[in-house]
C-alpha cells in the first residue's frame, strides 16, 4: 500500500523527476560514506532497491499527530518542521533541511502513534525507507549498522548540544540558531522561528533589529 495516498489524493505529494532522482540517492550516499568509507556496493544497491524518492509539497503534512512514523526520510532539498503541543499550543521544536535525516524519533523506534507533527515549510524532496525495509537491510548488512550507530550518535550530540539553549536567552539561541545551521538562515518563517524560541513575533523583530545594529 502506498502510505502517501491519501497527501496524492490531494495533490500534496509528487513523484520526483528522474533526472533529480540520481544525485539524491548520490548525495545520500556521500553522507554514508562519509560515516562509513567501507561501505560496500551491495549494500548501496540493497538500500537504492527498497527507498523510494518523494515530494512533500510546501504545507504538506509529513506525519500528524497520532499517526505512526513509519519511514525514515532523508532529505536531499527542501525545510521541515517539527511541531508538538504544550498546553492546547502548538510549538516548534526543530527544523530539519538539506542533508538531514527527517524522522519522529520516538514514534519511529517505537513503532507508536507520533506526539509529534512534521509539516514540509517548502517543497521537500527526500528519499524514503520504511521501518520494515530498515530492518531486513541491518540483518543483512554488518556494514549499515556501523553507518546507523554513527547517525544516532551523531544525532544524539546535536540532541544534547541544544538541550544547553534551554539556559539561554532568546536573543542566544537566535544567535545559537543561525551559527550552527546556517542553512535555515532566511528560510525560516517569522511564526515558525519565534515559537522555536519561545517568544511572540514582536520580540523576535526586536531581537532582529539589535543584531542588524550590531553588525
Amino acid at each position: 500500500m502506498n502510505p502517501w495516498r491519501y497527501l496524492a489524493a490531494k495533490g500534496d505529494v509528487e513523484e520526483i523527476p528522474f533526472e533529480i532522482v540520481g544525485p539524491m540517492f548520490s548525495e545520500m550516499f556521500q553522507l554514508f560514506k562519509a560515516l562509513h568509507p567501507q561501505i560496500s556496493e551491495s549494500l548501496m544497491q540493497e538500500i537504492h532497491d527498497r527507498c523510494r524518492p518523494v515530494r512533500f509539497k510546501k504545507k504538506s503534512l509529513i506525519l500528524d499527530y497520532g499517526e505512526t512514523c513509519g519511514h525514515v526520510f532523508f532529505a536531499a532539498r527542501g525545510l521541515v518542521r517539527a511541531i508538538f503541543q504544550r498546553e492546547g499550543m502548538e510549538q516548534t521544536c526543530w527544523f530539519m533541511g538539506e542533508g538531514d535525516i527527517v524522522i519522529a524519533v520516538e514514534s519511529f523506534y517505537s513503532q507508536q502513534p507520533s506526539l509529534e507533527r512534521l509539516v514540509a515549510m517548502e517543497d521537500t524532496d527526500c528519499i524514503a525507507l520504511s521501518w520494515d525495509d530498515l530492518q531486513v537491510i541491518y540483518e543483512k548488512h554488518v556494514d549499515f549498522n556501523i553507518i546507523g550507530r554513527k547517525l544516532t550518535e551523531l544525532y544524539y550530540r546535536q540532541a544534547i548540544e541544544r538541550t544547553k539553549w534551554v539556559c539561554l536567552s532568546a536573543k542566544e539561541r537566535y544567535d545559537a540558531l543561525f551559527k550552527d545551521y546556517p542553512k535555515f538562515l532566511n528560510r525560516v518563517p517569522d511564526v515558525a522561528l519565534a515559537s522555536y524560541l519561545g517568544i511572540g513575533k514582536s520580540y523576535l523583530s526586536k531581537i532582529r533589529t539589535d543584531v542588524h545594529f550590531q553588525k
